[in-house]
Order: structure tokens, then C-alpha cells, then sequence
């Protein structure tokens, strides 16, 4: 008996002192990390923002560093970040399901889902759904916040993520130019009167490239890989975009900083980006070079470096490579161990390409919060944080938000788009505008950056 529980406590042993090493490596190697000096000039006639190494540069040719924030919640409905939902969850005896705070619950929210209720509400039947969606637009992200983001903030760019009901009709077939560029047209038009970069996200494509509720689709399906149809419109849309902004209006085409192919992509359910979506990236990467658009293109993945290939394995040129570092165990996972495991993953795959870090967050932790700017800017990771507005249902704020829309609602639903009055709607819209919010750890973590 002796003899085997020394044979249990060696092999117990071992296996602590492998984990201690790899933990102390992942440390070691994390710390001692650096990208190399990068040119701080380059020629560019391209007129665009240049991928060149591990940097971007501007159209100047001098040296860039993106840092930015998203505009997620404007053209795509995330229900946990909504001012909308559907009807809240239920119990089985009918009443409500609320948290240990007595707030209500709801399932998820998504943009098809806020377009079909509105469309299906008998209470606005005489209102355009479009029309609606425009002034939700409206007031949710004015002409203000692209000066508080420049001006109180600091940041020099936007990621903008859309949907591709945005392009497309529902038919996949394409939409009238003027109509389908209008809101784009003028976002990137508000940036450039404010300095600021945009980097056009496709959040949701045509079946879903993810499944997820952030991608658009009302159930979770993962329908745009074996697609054809699919697949061939997501291709259209990307030439359309591209087109416009290199051949219609190349004037605010300057403004973009990169094409943000595919947010998040996975394949299959696997959780992770494959190859199956790499291949896919290199068709919508032929299609916007056959346009002779020089504009830098993102590939995103899930997760880590990982998950993304060797862009010479696909002569991919003037590109940036994204990733979203969320630490969802940051309670119990320093985020040194965090930055280690991310960094042993990019062992071997340290392509020559600018790092974006897409979307991001240290929740409440302020150190962390400090650390992490400090880092990608050390590193030279170009980075947008998720997000520039949230909602809440009560009277806190989030640090998921610069703003906060705190709808200070208790036992009363949030605006139901299938079943709510036209005055709802409208007030539902309105509480969103920035004058509204409220500020809170994000709001301050920017303005001690910004120093």
C-alpha cells in the first residue's frame, strides 16, 4: 500500500512540477517578449492606409497606430446591450424570471429577430421598419460622439460592425447603391470631419459565419460555409463595398483603414477558425484585390494566433491579422498568465503582419485596464475596445461601455418591438442618445490614458 501511494505522490509531483514549468515559461517567454523596431516611415502612393511589416502606416507613409473603439449595438441588435427585446423569460407558472436582484431576464436578442418584430408589430403597421431602424440609428450614435471620441477620449478610430441586410435585400440580391450606402457613407463622412479612421466590420454574414447572437441570425445556425448561395453573396457584398469606396467615392474610401472581412468565423461548431475559413478568406481576398482595392484587409479568428495561417501559404500582402483577447476567468487567471498562454500560442507563428486586437475588455480592474494599453502599446498591437455604449435595465453603469444607457426599469419590460406602441419605440430610442448616459470605469480609464 506504502509502495503505491509513494508511486501516486511521484506521478503527483511530476505532474506539478510540469505544470510549475510551463506556467514559469509561458511567464518567462510572455515578458521577455517584443515585436521588433519597425520603420517609422515607408514610401505609400497608395493613398491608403499601408500594411508594411508589423505596422500600419498612414497615407503619408509615417507610421501608424490604431487605437480605437466599436460601434457595436447601432446596425446590429446584441439583446444584452439592447434598449429592445422580445417578451422577458418566463417561469412555469407565467411569472417573470428575474436575477437575485430582482431584475428581469430575457432570452437572446438578435437583429433579425428586431427587424421581423417590427415588421410584425400590428402597432406600427403604418410606419416603415426601415424608417424606424434609421432614427433608432439616429439617436443612438450622433455627430457628438464622433467628437467626444476624438476630442474627450483620444482615440483616432472606429470599427464599425454591420450586417449584411445592410448590402443585401433579403433575396441576397443587391441593394440600390444610394440606398445601400447612405448610413455608411455618412458615418465615414462624420469620422473623416473628425480625424478618425473606420474599419468596416462584417458582424453578420448572409447564414451566419458563427451562429451566435452578436452575428445577426435569429436561431443558432452556422449556414454560410457550405452555402453556396450564401457564400457567393457575401463575395458580391465585399465587391460592392469595395467598389464603392475605391471607384464611387474614393474620397471617403481614404478614411478606411481596413475591410474587417468575417467577425469571429468558426467552422462547424468547432469554436475555432479553420482552414475551411481561411480558404473562404482567400476568395473574398481575390475578389476585392480584382477590384484594384489596396485597402488593408483584416482576418479575424477564434481565438489565439493559433487559428490563423501563414499569410505567404496564400500570398496574402497588405493585410492585418485580429484577434479578441477576452479573459472571461479574470478572477481567477491573472492576465500575465492570460498574455502567456496567448503568447505560447503564437510560437512558430509570428508572421511578419500588424496585430489588431479587435475587441477587448478588463472589466472593472483598472490595473488591468492600464497594463493592457500598455502592453499593445509596447507591442505595437493595434487595438479597438468593445464597446463605445451599452444598455443596462437598471441604474448602474458598465464597463462595457464608455456610456451607459441605464433604462432604470425594475419589474417593467424593456420596449417589446413585436408588441410595442410607435411612442414606445420613439422613447425607447431617445433614452439611448449620449445626453442621456452615464459615464463610468471605461469613460475614466480613456481620459487617464489619454493622460
Amino acid at each position: 500500500m506504502k509502495k503505491v501511494l509513494k508511486k501516486i505522490l511521484l506521478v503527483l509531483a511530476v505532474i506539478v512540477a510540469a505544470a510549475a514549468l510551463f506556467v514559469g515559461g509561458a511567464l518567462l517567454y510572455s515578458l521577455n517578449y517584443s515585436v521588433p523596431e519597425q520603420a517609422a516611415s515607408i514610401e505609400n502612393d497608395t493613398g491608403l492606409v499601408r500594411a508594411y511589416g508589423r505596422s500600419l502606416y498612414d497615407a503619408q507613409g509615417r507610421k501608424l497606430q490604431l487605437k480605437g473603439i466599436n460601434a457595436g449595438q447601432i446596425l446590429l441588435q446584441e439583446g444584452w446591450m439592447s434598449p429592445f427585446a422580445l417578451e422577458p423569460l418566463k417561469n412555469e407558472d407565467g411569472s417573470y424570471v428575474t436575477d437575485a436582484d430582482g431584475n428581469l431576464q430575457y432570452p437572446e436578442f438578435s437583429e433579425d429577430q428586431f427587424r421581423a418584430g417590427l415588421k410584425a408589430n400590428p402597432n406600427l403597421a403604418g410606419y416603415d421598419p426601415e424608417e424606424l431602424m434609421e432614427y433608432y440609428y439616429s439617436c443612438f450614435f450622433t455627430e457628438e460622439d464622433f467628437r467626444i471620441i476624438r476630442e474627450e477620449l483620444g482615440l483616432n478610430t472606429i470599427r464599425l460592425p454591420f450586417y449584411y441586410l445592410n448590402i443585401l435585400n433579403e433575396d441576397l440580391s443587391l441593394k440600390e447603391e444610394a440606398e445601400t450606402f447612405a448610413y455608411l457613407d455618412w458615418f465615414i463622412s462624420q469620422a473623416a470631419e473628425n480625424e478618425l479612421y473606420v474599419i468596416l466590420d462584417l458582424h453578420g454574414a448572409p447564414g451566419s459565419q458563427n451562429g451566435y447572437e452578436h452575428s445577426g441570425a435569429a436561431e443558432r445556425v452556422e449556414n454560410l460555409w457550405d452555402n453556396q448561395s450564401n457564400r457567393d453573396a457575401t463575395v458580391e457584398l465585399w465587391k460592392a463595398v469595395s467598389h464603392h469606396y475605391t471607384v464611387t467615392r474614393p474620397d471617403l474610401g481614404a478614411r478606411i483603414a481596413s475591410y474587417d472581412l468575417l467577425n469571429e468565423p468558426t467552422y462547424g461548431y468547432k469554436g475555432v477558425t479553420t482552414r475551411e475559413c481561411w480558404d473562404f478568406f482567400d476568395v473574398l481576398y481575390d475578389a476585392i484585390r480584382a477590384q484594384e482595392d489596396e485597402h488593408v484587409i483584416t482576418l479575424g479568428c477564434c481565438w489565439d494566433f493559433s487559428n490563423l495561417p501563414d499569410p505567404s501559404d496564400y500570398g496574402w500582402e497588405n493585410v492585418q491579422y485580429e484577434y479578441h483577447w477576452y479573459n472571461w476567468k479574470h478572477d481567477i487567471l491573472p492576465y500575465e498568465l492570460f498574455h502567456g498562454y496567448q503568447d505560447l500560442s503564437n510560437i512558430g507563428r509570428d508572421y511578419d503582419v500588424p496585430v489588431l486586437i479587435g475587441e477587448f475588455t478588463c472589466f472593472e480592474d483598472r490595473d488591468a485596464w492600464a497594463k493592457e494599453l500598455k502592453l499593445y502599446d509596447e507591442r505595437n498591437y493595434n487595438w479597438t475596445i468593445w464597446n463605445y455604449k451599452t444598455t443596462v435595465t437598471g441604474w448602474w453603469t458598465s464597463s462595457w461601455g464608455v456610456y451607459t444607457c441605464q433604462l432604470n426599469l425594475t419589474d417593467t419590460p424593456k420596449c417589446n418591438v413585436s408588441s410595442c406602441t410607435y411612442e414606445e419605440f420613439i422613447a425607447a430610442c431617445e433614452a439611448t442618445r449620449t445626453q442621456h448616459c452615464a459615464t463610468g470605469t471605461l469613460y475614466e480609464v480613456l481620459r487617464e490614458y489619454r493622460g
